[in-house]
């Protein structure tokens, strides 16, 4: 019986030692799974903290230049804001007010520019010969109008007037030829309209007269000079007669005519001459 008992003991007590070691077992388990859940709960805060730190910076990425510019001044201490308000209230009354305009000068009006009048041009000399000369002039035309010599100036004025020194053309038919009518607006010149030569022109002018620069430049000085007075002074007539005395052509007219009394028709027909030769041009 003593022996059971012993044994019963022994038993009890190897059972009693096996619990605790069962349940500091149990313990430390989950002492390891709490500290696990530990450590993947700080896991987990740290990735949250990670994102809302990504968010936060995307959000001030996105965010406008206005919406910062506003935070920056909010950002002015509220004693500074007082202060600048209370400057802006001590301001006089009279300073804010817009300064008064001064009355504007009525502007003053421009004079009209005054024409030029035109010069009688001046004999050319021997130095503005040769340098005119120097040009190329393929005609005697332009060689004279180029170079502004006298007999050029008088050949080119007498054909923007010739008109009231002569008539031309002269002895035109009383009746156009037959089958031919006349031209309307060239006076003896003459169209075929039947027969065999329909179409065909007749010119019964006398070119020889024609005012043209040929025959104008194959005229001496003298005569173009008389021929020139002759039409300024039947155009002044004219002139004077519809718009009265006193007009601006009638002042370039009559300083035409002075040029023109004063011209030296010897002194015109060599400077022509010499200008010609120089450019290798017969007139």
């Amino acid at each position: 019986q003593t022996v059971n008992n012993g044994e019963f003991l022994i038993a009890s007590v190897s059972n009693q030692h096996l619990r605790n070691t069962m349940s500091s077992n149990e313990e430390e388990f989950k002492g390891d799974e709490s500290s696990e859940e530990e450590f993947q709960g700080d896991e987990e805060s740290d990735e949250e903290d990670v994102l809302v730190a990504d968010e936060e910076e995307e959000s001030d990425d996105d965010e406008p230049l206005s919406e910062m510019k506003s935070k920056k001044r909010k950002a002015i201490p509220e004693d500074e804001e007082d202060e600048s308000s209370s400057d802006d209230d001590d301001v006089p009354l009279a300073s804010l007010k817009s300064p008064a305009k001064k009355p504007s000068k009525p502007a003053a009006k421009k004079k009209a520019p005054t024409k030029k009048k035109d010069k009688p041009a001046k004999a050319t000399n021997k130095k503005e010969v040769k340098a005119a000369t120097k040009g190329s002039f393929s005609t005697a035309s332009s060689a004279l109008y180029g170079t502004e010599c006298q007999k050029g100036l008088l050949i080119q004025r007498l054909l923007c007037r010739w008109w009231y020194a002569y008539t031309w053309p002269d002895n035109i038919p009383d009746e156009p030829p037959k089958h031919y009518d006349t031209l309307d607006g060239m006076p003896g010149v003459f169209v075929c309209t039947s027969g065999s030569e329909v179409g065909k022109i007749k010119d019964t002018r006398d070119m020889s007269k024609c005012p043209n620069f040929r025959n104008f430049a194959n005229k001496p000085a003298s005569e173009l000079k008389e021929l020139l007075i002759k039409a300024l002074k039947a155009q002044k007539e004219i002139l004077v007669a519809k718009e009265g005395s006193g007009t601006d052509t009638e002042k370039e007219l009559n300083s035409y005519i002075k040029w023109a009394e004063k011209l030296n028709p010897d002194k015109a027909e060599k400077e022509a001459a010499k200008v010609l030769k120089a450019v290798k041009i017969s007139s």
